[in-house]
């Protein structure tokens, strides 16, 4: 036994070393047997016989890849001489072993077994008697020339599987009660197996499939009119697509299918601007009609809006059977805006001069889409409207701003405000802002504001080149000086038109207002020195019709401090004359200091408003004359000091 087993061995590693060598398959010519049969139907018995002679350890593979170069696995070797096979196919029995003093042999032969099973199908059974049966494309019905159907009312026809292209097969039974089972068998051209080929029974009663996922995907209108339906159909299912224009009846299109997955389909002649519903209705094979959930078609059109360099877009929307998830607005094909609920939008990311597209997209529960047919819009355009408000205010004595104030049509969100300027009383105007310049509020540093007034006007060009009509209404500063104890101003009006009035404005060291004197059409005011405590004073006029106004420079009196002492205060509660308090004018610095007769400070404050009240810190100062003692610096910038005494009396 060992001897034979080494043997095995050495035969098998030389036949291993040889295929491997040569790459060829294990499958030799140097062995020989015969098998019986080589043709049958499953299940078929093959015996083998071998016609090697002095042959040892002779073994078997019954189910061999001709491929392979390599010997075959323990479990797949033996030493029986026959073999059954169940299954239908092609299969290579191996011989395989040696002989004494020779070498080792192999040998390869096919057999064919063929298929007896019965071929499947799928039923589906309808309460009126009628049937539907779908043959399931397999190995099974493949491997026939023909199948042999028989509704078994006596009603029976035979197919080719292989040319077949029909995907059910329809019956009905005559009454509705008279079903019967249904039989199908594989049958062979030239005859083999008759005897061998299994019968499929089939008497199940499956009641017809669901067509909930017939649905439209989407609705897509295009310029022209000609609608595009994409829905999911079910094969052998009649699925028929309905119109209706708005709110009325659905008709019928002509358009249907019975194709399973995604269908798509064109309903022409249609009008964009219109908003139309869709929907489809199914019949299944009991006759049972469903309908999908209706998709309207979506309409994009020019919005009620009407803004220089803005294109405002509207959309129309008919009622869907499932829920609104979301509108998204395409400019260009690229999303510009989202909403659950508005239907309008106004673009202003545009520019005069550029065409821009515009496409709606509803999007619905179920992964549903609408489409518009695309919006083609240009920005409207218009010419600006001439400037009829402006104001010219003097900052320093360098610097001049101006404002403008916009209004009509023609205005855009890039433009060109042009600014020019003249001396009073020239109509040499000549431009002085910088192209594109794009303030409303332009400061000119240009001028010497003490010494001239200067005039100017302005003229708006918008971002499509259009400008508006003329130059604006020429408006002129002011030039304030002093003529003690007067302030005059330049009598030449600063506006083409009539002035309505001249303002006086008193205003404090910040230039905050604080007051204002009505001038009526006066160009003059005389100061009362000794009543003020401010002197910033600046002029502002006012056309007739206020469209226009004009501030002048700021002007400084300076002058000698003026500081009012009381001389007794009473602070025993009758709220007359109660607190010890100091006036000042043209002051910018206070110090005060209060002294008893010993020499002891019992007051001290730097704020001029906020005057002794009489106490000290071990309550209410005595009666008597008390001191005191104030430090300030007036408007110029100069020290000055006050020294005295008062009367507390209690």
């Amino acid at each position: 036994m060992k001897i034979k087993l080494l043997i095995i061995f050495l035969l098998g590693s030389f036949l291993l070393t040889q295929q491997e060598v040569s790459g060829q398959s294990f499958c030799g010519n140097t062995g020989a047997f015969t098998v019986t049969p080589t043709v049958g139907c499953a299940p078929m018995k093959v015996a083998v016989t071998s016609q090697m002679v002095n042959a040892e350890s002779e073994t078997y593979s019954y189910n061999f890849d001709r491929k392979r170069t390599t010997p075959p696995d323990e479990k797949d070797r033996s030493y029986e001489t026959s073999y059954t096979y169940n299954l239908p196919g092609t299969y290579t029995i191996l011989q395989y072993g040696s002989i004494k003093d020779v070498g080792g042999f192999t040998a390869c032969k096919d057999v064919t077994v063929k298929e007896t099973r019965g071929p499947k199908a799928e039923l589906i059974a309808c309460p009126n008697g009628k049937v539907r049966l779908t043959l399931i494309s397999d190995n099974i019905s493949a491997a026939y020339d023909a199948i042999e159907i028989s509704w078994g009312d006596g009603g029976k026809f035979t197919i080719n599987p292989k040319t077949n292209t029909a995907a059910y097969f329809d019956h009905t039974y005559v009454p509705a009660n008279n079903r019967a089972a249904i039989t199908l068998k594989g049958i062979y051209s030239n005859g083999d197996c008759a005897q061998s080929n299994n019968v499929t029974t089939i008497n199940n009663d499956t009641p017809p499939p669901s067509l909930a996922k017939i649905r439209i995907r989407s609705v897509e209108m295009p310029a022209n009119g000609d609608a595009k339906i994409v829905y999911d159909g079910m094969d052998g299912i009649e699925t028929k697509v309905f119109i209706a224009l708005g709110e009325g009846d659905f008709i019928f299109t002509n358009k249907s299918g019975r194709t399973g997955g995604p269908q798509s389909v064109n309903v022409p002649l249609l009008d964009p601007k219109q908003v139309y519903r869709f929907k489809l209705v199914s019949t299944d094979i009991c006759g049972n009609e469903v309908q999908s959930p209706i998709v309207s078609s979506m309409v994009i059109k020019e919005g009620g809006l009407s803004l220089d360099e803005i294109i405002s877009v509207a959309w129309e929307h008919g009622q869907n059977t499932d829920q609104l998830i979301q509108y998204q607005l395409k400019r260009d094909g690229a999303v510009v805006f989202s909403t659950a609920d508005k239907r309008s939008y106004e673009d202003t990311d545009v520019k005069c001069g550029n065409t821009y597209q515009y496409e709606i997209v509803a999007i619905i529960a179920n992964d549903v889409r609408s489409y518009s047919a695309p919006l083609s819009m240009e920005p409207k355009t218009s010419a600006p409207e001439t400037i009829g408000k402006a104001s010219v205010t003097v900052k320093d004595p360098t610097t001049i701003s101006t404002k403008v104030e916009l209004s009509g049509e023609g205005l855009t969100s890039t433009y060109d405000l042009l600014v020019e300027r003249a001396l009073l009383g020239s109509q040499d105007f000549q431009q002085i802002s910088p192209p594109g310049n794009q303030s409303l509020q332009f400061e000119d540093s240009g001028v010497n504001t003490s010494e001239s007034a200067y005039c100017y006007r302005f003229q708006y060009e918008n971002a499509c080149k259009l400008k508006s009509p003329s130059y604006s209404t020429p408006v002129c500063s002011i030039l304030l000086t002093t003529r003690p104890p007067e302030m005059v101003w330049n009598s030449d009006s600063p506006f083409t038109d009539a002035v309505g009035s001249y303002d006086l404005q008193e205003t404090d060291e910040q230039g905050n207002l604080i007051n204002t004197i009505p001038k009526q059409l006066s160009t003059a005011h005389t100061v009362d020195l000794a009543s003020q405590s401010s002197l910033s004073y600046r002029v502002q006029a006012t056309s007739a019709d206020g469209n226009f106004t004009s501030l002048s420079n700021i002007l400084n009196f300076t002058s000698e401090a003026i500081i009012l002492v009381p001389d007794a205060f009473t602070p025993n509660g009758d709220a007359y004359n109660e607190r010890f308090e100091v006036k000042g004018y043209f002051i910018d610095n206070f110090k005060i200091s209060v002294f008893n007769r010993w020499g002891e400070v019992v007051y001290h404050s730097e704020d001029m408003a906020e005057g002794w009240d009489g106490n000290v810190d071990s309550g209410k100062a005595p009666g008597g004359y008390y001191l005191y003692k104030i430090e300030a610096i007036n408007t110029s910038g100069e020290a000055v000091t006050r020294k005295g005494s008062f009367l507390l009396i209690r």
